[in-house]
């Protein structure tokens, strides 16, 4: 082995290794403290709270869940108030704080129910709705 030799060693190895750093960067997705995420795919399910996976785009998926509070307002005015017991219409607004319990089963089931849709408090919002009131 020559010294040219050594050299394109050298050059392949470190090659290799910024190969790897660039895959690595690329497809290793982190959560946050008010973002976690369920990777499904191969290897089954795995849930991330405050860590990270690779995620290998066809082999896997991953669900976004929104771990903060949403507020979901609701109004029931007018036509759509409530009838009380006596045939009464009343009006109300009711404010509801909704959040995923920060446990591996809550954000899975979080995640199989509600999806993505823990991003969007308005898409929230008319899935719950009918449940509140």
């Amino acid at each position: 082995m020559n010294g040219s030799d050594v050299i394109a060693v050298v050059i392949l190895v470190t090659i290799i290794i910024a190969i790897g750093v660039y895959l690595l960067h690329w497809l290793y997705r982190h959560s946050s403290k008010d973002q976690s995420f369920v990777r499904t795919g191969l290897g089954g399910e795995r849930v991330v709270m405050g860590g990270g996976a690779l995620i290998i785009p066809i082999v896997h998926d991953i669900t976004r869940v929104n771990m903060n509070a949403i507020p979901v307002e609701i109004r029931r005015l007018g036509e759509q108030s409530l009838i009380t017991r006596n045939k009464m219409r009343i009006d109300i607004v009711a404010e509801f704080f909704v959040r995923v319990v920060p446990t591996e089963a809550g954000v899975s089931t979080a995640a199989r129910t509600l999806g993505e849709r823990t991003q969007n408090p308005v898409a929230l919002k008319e899935i719950v709705q009918g449940r509140f009131v």
